[in-house]
């Protein structure tokens, strides 16, 4: 199976934002331990760029998106997904180009915050719970015991993205 990430997705997780990082990162750390194929758009990275910035600073910052280029594809953003965005149904381009993309990119579903942003995708869109709940709840408790008593990945900015062994 194939995911694609919302922006919105990458940034809870990396930015550790409540109440929705934790489904974030359960779902991302899950899908990186099984080795589903996580897919993210190129624009999603000056996106999570600008979002981020000030909170990481620019070396952090950039050796993050370094660890995000290694870890996921990255759906082209091109003339055919840009016409494609334009032609759309979606009041938000953005949202249109985000679903374009993950369509190039051959994804299976688009995992989103915001799943009403999506109504005209002909992909399948869920949440990172919903994703959970798909993939047989990401481990439950059985798998992530030991994340339990862990702060969430990325732990910050003094710490290395991704630390664990999910690579």
């Amino acid at each position: 199976m194939k995911l694609f990430l919302d922006t919105n997705v990458v940034i809870d997780y990396l930015a550790k934002r409540q109440p929705f990082a934790e489904d974030a990162n359960r779902m991302i750390t899950w899908c990186l331990q099984k080795k589903y194929e996580l897919c993210l758009s190129a624009l999603s990275f000056t996106i999570i760029y600008y979002v981020l910035k000030r909170q990481y600073g620019h070396d952090r910052l950039v050796a993050l998106l370094s660890d995000l280029l290694s870890l996921m594809t990255v759906g082209e953003v091109d003339d055919d997904v840009l016409q494609h965005a334009l032609a759309s149904e979606f009041t938000d381009f953005e949202d249109a180009v985000q679903c374009y993309a993950a369509i190039a990119c051959g994804a299976d579903v688009i995992v989103t915050r915001n799943v009403k942003d999506f109504g005209h995708s002909p992909l399948l869109v869920r949440t990172p719970a919903e994703v959970c709940d798909l993939l047989n709840g990401c481990g439950g408790n059985n798998v992530h015991s030991s994340l339990v008593n862990e702060p969430m990945v990325p732990y910050g900015p003094d710490n290395d993205f991704l630390s664990t062994d999910s690579r």
